[in-house]
C-alpha cells in the first residue's frame, strides 16, 4: 500500500477549513496532518512537519498564501504549494506563477478540483482550476502569434501537449504513451524552443488555451 499524502490546510476561516477537511476525507489516499488559521502558523507548521502539499487560502491574517509561499521560496522545505483564492485578477495569478507555486485552485470549484489537484501536485505537477479560463483565454488574445504555431509540432508533440492540457505528468505520459520519461521531456523542451515558451508553466498555460484545438 502507498504511503499516503500528507497535506496542510491554511485558511482562517475555520467553516471553509472545514469543508476542505471532509472534501479531502474523502479519499483515503489523502491525509490531512494540520491545519492552520494564519501565515505565520502555517510556515511554523510546514517547517515542522513537512507535508506533502500544503492548500494555503490567499487572503489570511499576518502573511498571505502568497507571502508563506514567498518566505519558503529557496529554503529546503519540499512542501508543494497551493494557493486557494477567489481571486480571478491577472496580477495575483502571474504572481502565483512567479512564485513557482504549483497549483491556483479557485474556492467556488474546490469540491470538482481539490482531489484531482492534490494528486496532480504531490506528483510534480501542476494545477490550474479550469474555472480560471476566462483569464487563460484573455492571455491567448494577448499572445495570438502562437495561433498557428501549432502547425510546427510534430504529431507526437501535438499528443503530449494535448496530456499536457490535461494536467498530467511527464511520468504519466511516458506511462500512457509507452515512452521513457526522458524521452517526454526531450519533447516537452522541443514544444518550447519551437514555440517560444520560457518559464515552468509557461507550457501548461499553452496548453490550456489551446485545448481546444488539440
Amino acid at each position: 500500500m502507498s504511503a499516503k499524502i500528507k497535506i496542510l490546510i491554511a485558511d482562517d476561516h475555520h467553516i471553509f477549513r472545514k469543508g476542505i477537511l471532509s472534501i479531502a476525507g474523502e479519499d483515503e489516499s489523502i491525509e490531512v496532518i494540520a491545519e492552520a488559521s494564519n501565515g505565520q502558523e502555517a510556515i511554523e507548521l510546514i517547517e515542522k512537519l513537512k507535508p506533502d502539499v500544503a492548500i494555503l487560502d490567499i487572503d489570511m491574517p499576518l502573511l498571505s498564501g502568497l507571502d508563506v509561499a514567498r518566505k519558503l521560496k529557496g529554503s529546503n522545505t519540499k512542501t508543494r504549494m497551493v494557493i486557494l483564492t477567489i481571486h480571478k485578477d491577472k496580477e495575483y495569478f502571474d504572481e502565483a506563477l512567479e512564485l513557482d507555486i504549483k497549483a491556483y485552485i479557485l474556492k467556488e470549484s474546490i469540491a470538482n478540483d481539490l482531489i484531482d489537484c492534490i494528486k496532480q501536485v504531490a506528483a510534480g505537477g501542476y494545477y490550474i482550476s479550469p474555472s480560471i479560463s476566462g483569464y487563460l483565454v484573455q492571455k491567448n488574445k494577448e499572445s495570438g502569434r502562437h495561433e498557428n504555431e501549432l502547425d510546427k509540432l510534430t504529431p507526437s508533440e501535438l499528443q503530449i501537449l494535448k496530456l499536457i492540457a490535461q494536467n498530467k505528468t511527464s511520468s504519466q505520459i511516458a506511462d500512457e504513451l509507452f515512452r521513457s520519461i526522458r524521452t517526454i521531456e526531450n519533447h516537452r523542451n522541443n514544444i518550447c524552443s519551437k514555440l517560444g515558451l520560457k518559464g515552468p508553466h509557461a507550457l501548461l498555460l499553452f496548453a490550456i488555451q489551446h485545448k481546444t484545438k488539440l
